[in-house]
């Protein structure tokens, strides 16, 4: 809307007047001019107590920039506000204000397309807030869900392989040759159980992780030997799985690490290793670098895509399609939550058909925040 404009002489008579401020006004043009401010202003009009500021600025000489006017105009029973906003200058001539120049911009529809626009984007994020809401309502619903279920599994698994184991033994004496005939499909079912075992438990952890619980008890170790250890435990793995191993680790690298969650670490980047680098070389190293032990885990495999990188640490996460490899997409997601309680970081350097370098970084001490035995409540 085009502005109003009009100037005021020192004894507040209108010198000019525009069309637009004379419409505000709710007068014709030609009623003002040469008239008085107080007996032209229409006191309930949008203009309001204009001639209160333009008396300011001719005694002082300031001008009044950006004065908002709300105005309430009743109509049908329905009150309609209008907005503007007035700035007031003074006229000089020689030094000395001759006059001051009023300018008005009715406001109302920016406002107006403002407030709506406001209003659609309270909309837009109350139902972010709610879909946020719904998403963590469920995801503590599935986190609660899963560790209910990995706790009431564990008990009958152990006591089905505990069973098992006895019912080999007891079939062996009895009847040895029976028992040679069923040991290979024991070996299966122990096998299998073992495999129900790793998932209860890699459930398990993920409720812990989920709760901040996820415990440590760190103790002297040697991760040389360590390394060296699981390697060997890997080495059928890897034949089967027609990869070439080779190994570079010396000496020793003692430091402070709880040894069950670094054999957690080994046994997810390992297999992971003979699962999607099978048919090709791969390489173990282990060196230290001043209170850091880095672990390099590196195949040659099929790699990992762009996308697939982005979201590879996440819970669930597949970085490779579920049809031709297995998994719930959970090892590496419970690999970097152990690594990080333990004060390190693990990193991927990959592109697709070109292998992949997990990189594991670990102090040699524990970090003030863990002590033996405790848990690592870390903020989620």
């Amino acid at each position: 809307m085009p502005v109003g404009m009009a100037v005021v002489d020192r004894e507040l008579r209108f010198v000019e007047v525009s069309e637009t401020l004379a419409a505000l006004n709710g007068r014709p043009r030609e009623a003002h001019l040469g008239r008085h401010m107080d007996e032209v202003m229409n006191p309930h009009s949008s203009l309001g107590d204009t001639s209160r500021r333009v008396r300011r600025v001719l005694e002082t000489g300031e001008p009044l920039d950006g004065v908002e006017i709300i105005h309430r105009e009743p109509g049908g029973g329905v009150e309609r506000t209008r907005v503007f906003r007035a700035s007031y200058h003074p006229v000089r001539r020689d030094g000395v204000v001759i006059a001051a120049c009023l300018y008005v911009e009715d406001l109302t529809e920016r406002r107006r397309v403002e407030a709506q626009r406001d209003a659609g984007a309270a909309r837009e994020r109350a139902v972010r807030e709610q879909a946020l809401r719904e998403t963590q309502e469920a995801v503590r619903a599935r986190d609660e869900f899963l560790s209910v279920a990995a706790h009431e599994l564990r008990t009958p698994l152990t006591s089905m392989r505990l069973h098992l184991q006895l019912l080999l033994r007891q079939v062996t004496g009895a009847q040895p040759e029976l028992g040679q005939e069923l040991a290979p499909r024991g070996q299966v079912l122990e096998r299998q159980l073992s495999r129900l075992g790793s998932l209860v438990n890699t459930l398990l952890d993920v409720s812990r992780v989920a709760a901040g619980k996820l415990s440590l008890e760190p103790r002297e170790l040697d991760l040389v030997q360590v390394v060296r250890q699981m390697v060997d435990a890997f080495s059928e793995e890897f034949a089967r799985a027609g990869c070439e191993l080779s190994v570079h680790v010396s000496g020793t690298l003692p430091g402070q690490w709880d040894p069950l969650r670094v054999e957690q670490v080994l046994v997810n980047l390992l297999s992971n290793a003979a699962k999607y680098g099978a048919g090709r070389p791969v390489e173990v190293s282990l060196v230290g670098e001043g209170t850091m032990a880095v672990l390099a885990v590196k195949d040659h495999g099929i790699g990992i895509s762009e996308d697939g990188m982005a979201r590879l640490f996440g819970k669930f996460e597949r970085a490779v399609s579920e049809r031709h490899y297995g998994g719930l997409g959970l090892g590496l997601y419970i690999t970097r939550q152990i690594v990080e309680a333990m004060g390190g970081s693990i990193t991927v350097r990959s592109a697709q058909g070109q292998g992949s370098t997990f990189i594991l970084r670990l102090p040699t001490q524990p970090r003030a925040a863990t002590s033996q035995g405790a848990s690592v409540n870390r903020a989620r």
